[in-house]
């Protein structure tokens, strides 16, 4: 594994490494010069680009421009974090309806088919996405990506407005669209908080899975206000075309999203920084006498002392290595998570809508959960772990009271199922989202400048473990008829 060494240096002033003019020189005969001097350190000459730049990516947002990230772009990530599942979030809400068409357990095989694509794309993310985000740089590579998560979204919302009298297969077939269309922007958008937020993108990562999950809020209000019932189909040709509008206007602001100063800025400083690696390591194999890149920065963890920032790109055994107890909470959380989500439409009871009304309190308990990781942020992985295992007895009374609801009179059953889909949804949007912001933190401070992006795509391939284990310990109880 190639890695380069990088001394950084405490100084009295901001000083922002730029080696592109030393390559240059390096390419156009520079080595021999620095032969000639006698020298074997490749020194920042100037510092309109940066490679490392102390005040945006060790301490926050501020880019090269001193912008910085505003409330507007704020609000454009959580739009696109809406977006980005609200076409299959309108299908997954319209259980009751799907229920009353194909059965009780066309709830779990859609959930299954729009969740299945996930575990791919968020594998084929982290092993091919950085590469081409070498090639293409990183402005051309996430657009192209979200021209086709949300022409995936928008296409397979539209195929089940026309289809969906066509059987369960058709349904399934044009839910798996939604599924790739929401794997890809999903990976996307985490990606993107990496490099754009401040202290490892926390706050934008919050804000984008709150984002995900309020999409269900949207087709709550989508529902209503267009007449949509939830057992029957007499206006879900209006609720389908109400929320392929709104998913335009999400695509839109993804568009307006790209073009913002501190997102600009910062895909231009994360371009710069994987084409210098890169060069730099070539430089390093290729020509002995340059040994290392000399870095001053004014603010470094390690205060008066030298630091070594290693320059690598790690590999993917490596992450996971560093992220593995966040993984492990993932795991821990999510399973049951999908598990309880695919079961509300077998919930026994005589509330033909308890199923519709569990959906979204899930949806919002959780993206309560979410947004509760701003106003108290998780201090460690270890009282994570700590509330995803105590967490598993909601879970257990879930199936219980779900399974045996003589046990209270069925006016209490239903509203002890609720309680307990709300306390378990609402600790699963805060261990999820503790586990994203956390995960930077579980990493040498030293490997973060070239290898967040890459762990955000480790996390979101546990998470889709995650989901399609649910879902698939769901199918299992089902064919044992448990």
């Amino acid at each position: 594994m190639p890695t380069l060494k990088v001394n950084v240096l405490k100084s009295e002033t901001v000083f922002v490494a730029n080696v592109v003019e030393s390559l240059e020189d390096h390419q156009d005969g520079g080595a021999e010069r620095l032969k000639n001097r006698g020298e074997n350190e490749v020194f920042a000459d100037d510092p309109s680009t940066p490679l490392f730049n102390a005040d945006s990516d060790f301490n926050g947002d501020v880019d090269d421009d001193n912008h910085v990230t505003t409330l507007i772009e704020y609000f454009l990530f959580f739009v696109c974090g809406l977006g980005s599942s609200l076409c299959y979030i309108s299908t997954l809400s319209s259980l009751v309806y799907f229920k009353v068409l194909y059965g009780a357990n066309s709830y779990v095989y859609l959930s299954l088919i729009i969740y299945l694509p996930f575990l791919p794309i968020s594998v084929i993310q982290a092993v091919w996405d950085q590469h081409y985000d070498k090639i293409y740089q990183s402005r051309r590579a996430f657009l192209f990506r979200g021209l086709v998560g949300f022409s995936l979204s928008l296409l397979g919302t539209i195929f089940i407005e026309i289809s969906r009298n066509s059987g369960l297969a058709s349904l399934c077939g044009d839910a798996l669209l939604q599924g790739f269309g929401g794997a890809i922007l999903y990976g996307t958008l985490n990606q993107m908080a990496t490099f754009t937020g401040r202290g490892n993108g926390q706050r934008l990562k919050a804000i984008i899975l709150a984002g995900v999950q309020s999409s269900a809020l949207v087709v709550l209000g989508v529902g209503l206000t267009s007449g949509f019932k939830s057992h029957n189909g007499e206006r879900f040709s209006r609720f389908i075309l109400s929320i392929v509008a709104i998913e335009t206007v999400c695509f839109v602001a993804f568009l307006w999203l790209l073009g913002a100063p501190s997102v600009a800025a910062s895909m231009v400083r994360r371009d710069s920084s994987l084409r210098q690696l890169d060069q730099l390591l070539d430089i390093k194999q290729g020509d002995s006498n340059v040994k290392e890149v000399h870095l001053l920065i004014d603010d470094e963890p390690s205060n008066d002392q030298v630091a070594q920032l290693q320059v690598t790109e790690l590999s993917l055994r490596e992450l996971l290595k560093y992220s593995k107890a966040c993984c492990w909470i993932l795991m821990i959380t999510l399973i049951p998570s999908f598990l309880v989500g695919s079961w509300f439409t077998r919930v026994l009871t005589n509330w033909i809508s308890l199923a519709q009304i569990l959906f979204y309190v899930r949806i919002f308990s959780d993206f309560t959960g979410r947004l509760m990781t701003i106003v108290v942020p998780s201090k460690s992985t270890a009282s994570l772990a700590w509330i995803a295992t105590l967490r598993l007895v909601p879970v257990v009374l879930f199936f219980l009271n779900s399974r045996y609801p003589h046990s209270l009179s069925h006016d209490y059953a239903d509203g002890f199922s609720i309680l307990l889909v709300g306390i378990i949804a609402f600790l699963s949007g805060y261990l999820v989202t503790g586990c994203f912001q956390l995960a930077p933190q579980s990493m040498p401070w030293e490997f973060r400048p070239t290898n967040l992006s890459k762990q955000a795509s480790v996390l979101t391939v546990a998470f889709s473990f995650a989901a399609v284990g649910g879902l698939v310990s769901s199918l299992i109880l089902i064919a044992f008829d448990l």
